[in-house]
């Protein structure tokens, strides 16, 4: 129950940040019933939304929403293989650019605690399941932050914030977009991009409390 308050405090925050005053959409049973599948790793179901719709792009917020009525949410690389996994299908597919869960914590006074500073290095986490990410300067196959961008330095760099512009408070794996493979990128979160789902347990155990009759 605490996870999931601090989830649900979490999406508040962050709707408010990205402008919209938008909160996170609940679990819908029959969607979740019948969530779609293209892979699947362990015991979590994994969808790829250019596969049912390829010209579709939607920015963080509303692609989160699409997953979390499906009993899922944006991707959360915590195991090395979901990152691999995913490497493979993007690059297989051809995709350019896709929406995971990485969350910058800029959306609160709780995010100015000193073990987060600075926030561009410890301060994002996975808003799928409020798990902390590595630090940013921890360089690793499995903690891929490119070392270019638009402004040619390591991300991420909060480049559009520099501009006068939003902060990049979302993260976005991006396929060779500055000549640097597929690398982890901050990106605004009203930009549009295709996106990743897979399964949340928090939403699933709360589905099956409710409806305990039912298999998920």
């Amino acid at each position: 129950m605490a996870r999931l308050k601090v989830l649900l405090s979490i999406g508040l925050w962050v709707c408010l940040a990205g402008g919209t005053g938008k909160l996170l959409d609940q679990p819908v049973l029959h969607l979740c019933l019948n969530r779609p599948t293209h892979a699947i790793l362990g015991t979590h179901r994994y969808y790829f939304s250019w596969r049912d719709f390829p010209t579709a792009y939607q920015n963080w917020l509303s692609a989160r929403n699409w997953c979390r009525k499906r009993c899922m949410d944006l991707v959360s690389f915590e195991k090395p293989q979901e990152y691999f996994m995913l490497k493979r299908n993007m690059l297989a597919d051809g995709i350019r650019y896709l929406w995971t869960s990485g969350r910058r914590c800029d959306f609160s006074e709780a995010c100015q605690r000193p073990d987060l500073q600075p926030v561009d290095v410890h301060g994002w986490f996975w808003s799928g399941s409020s798990v902390r990410m590595r630090p940013t300067t921890h360089r690793a196959p499995d903690n891929d932050w490119s070392h270019t961008g638009g402004f040619g330095v390591p991300q991420p760099d909060n480049r559009e914030c520099a501009t006068g512009q939003r902060n990049e408070s979302c993260m976005a794996v991006l396929n060779n977009y500055y000549n640097d493979g597929v690398r982890w990128h901050d990106v605004a979160c009203h930009h549009r991009k295709q996106w990743v789902c897979e399964d949340s347990p928090l939403l699933l155990n709360f589905v099956r409390r409710m409806n305990p009759h039912l298999r998920l």
